[in-house]
């Protein structure tokens, strides 16, 4: 039991604010938790927004063999009616990618090109930063319709103790012309060494 959980990291966030709008009586928040490890990734987050309650789902499995990348991925955004399912096959080399990503969504199936960054630099002990970026393009020749969907996460981890690190997060996505960024604080706990 002890290796099935060993370097899986538990994690979670809190945030609460004002409504823009003063009609509405009640604060707005979003509380996230999640856990994940060098292969899965798994996050909920149960938001109220201006009044609306959303849940918000993300989930994928990454397997790395050599310099392959292969991702499948499912997003469901209900606070942003975005719900798509899509997968990533990939060439590796250091920190970069390039490949092939098939999407569906709105009962659609799409294909493109798809080409990612990496990056991860530990300043000191406690001082970490990581940096993610992964493009793609969507092309249809029928229609001459095209598209370029992209996503950047940018972390800064200050490791409090060696199983509980504190995340500085900045996420933005452009996905389906649809876009949106959350800063935030996070807390999380690793098991094991």
């Amino acid at each position: 039991m002890n290796s099935l959980i060993s370097g899986l990291v538990l994690f979670g966030s809190f945030a609460m604010r004002t409504p823009n709008d003063t009609s509405i009586p009640k604060d707005d928040y979003e509380v996230s938790i999640g856990f994940k490890s060098d292969m899965i990734y798994f996050k909920r987050d149960w938001e109220r927004e201006l009044g609306e309650h959303y849940i918000d789902d993300e989930m994928w499995f990454e397997w790395k063999p050599e310099n392959l990348y292969f991702k499948p991925q499912y997003i469901n955004k209900e606070s942003h009616e975005l719900e798509y399912g899509k997968a990533d096959v990939r060439y590796r080399r250091g920190d970069y990618s390039i490949g092939y990503t098939g999407m569906y969504s709105d009962d659609k199936f799409e294909s493109g090109l798809s080409v990612g960054h990496s990056y991860k630099k530990e300043i000191n002990h406690t001082l970490s930063v990581e940096s993610k970026f992964d493009g793609r393009w969507f092309r249809d020749e029928l229609t001459g319709y095209d598209r370029f969907d992209w996503e950047e996460d940018i972390r800064l981890n200050y490791k409090l103790t060696d199983n509980i690190t504190l995340s500085n997060i900045l996420d933005y996505n452009d996905v389906k012309d649809i876009k949106h960024y959350k800063f935030k604080v996070g807390i999380e706990y690793k098991f094991g060494k």
